[in-house]
């Protein structure tokens, strides 16, 4: 089965969903409740710790970071780090606020909290992601039922073939 680590899995929405698809899982999270949850509850392999310093990883077909690069103070530091931990022709998934779709709406709009450090773009998603040594290959901006702006993006190393789209 494909192997993918979801980095601040918290309660495991996703990863619940792609156990069912048939995805190996591992979860990643730095509250101990977030990870007896992932492995009581959702039963896939869950790891205490924070992805910057965690070691014995290893190496997945997907390295995702759902809702998660906001709130990291260095989202580059943290979305290079993927590199060491996605294996030869994997990605990583990534979604995050599109503040650019939300201002529109006002200062008022979730994306713009003050516990999220960085609101995004299609354009500084490119750049973080260039920054970081990854290519965008799929970039999709979505409304999601909840209200929320989110772009989400499939990335692939900078030096693979795999050309950008959107």
């Amino acid at each position: 089965a494909p192997r993918v680590l979801d980095v601040g899995s918290g309660l495991c929405v996703f990863l619940h969903r792609m156990r069912a698809a048939g995805w190996a899982c591992t979860a990643l999270d730095p509250d101990p409740r977030a990870v007896a949850h992932a492995r009581d509850r959702v039963g896939v392999a869950a790891i205490c710790g924070d992805f910057m310093t965690v070691q014995g990883l290893g190496r997945f077909d997907a390295v995702t970071f759902n809702k998660v690069l906001e709130h990291v103070k260095d989202p580059v530091a943290m979305l290079a780090k993927a590199r060491d931990h996605v294996r030869h022709g994997g990605f990583v998934y990534v979604e995050l606020p599109d503040g650019d779709a939300a201002k529109a709406d006002g200062p008022g709009r979730e994306e713009f909290f003050i516990d999220h450090w960085h609101i995004f773009s299609p354009e500084s998603t490119r750049q973080l992601a260039a920054r970081a040594g990854f290519a965008v290959r799929a970039l999709e901006r979505l409304r999601e039922p909840s209200g929320k702006y989110t772009l989400r993006a499939f990335l692939a190393s900078a030096s693979s073939e795999a050309g950008e789209g959107r």
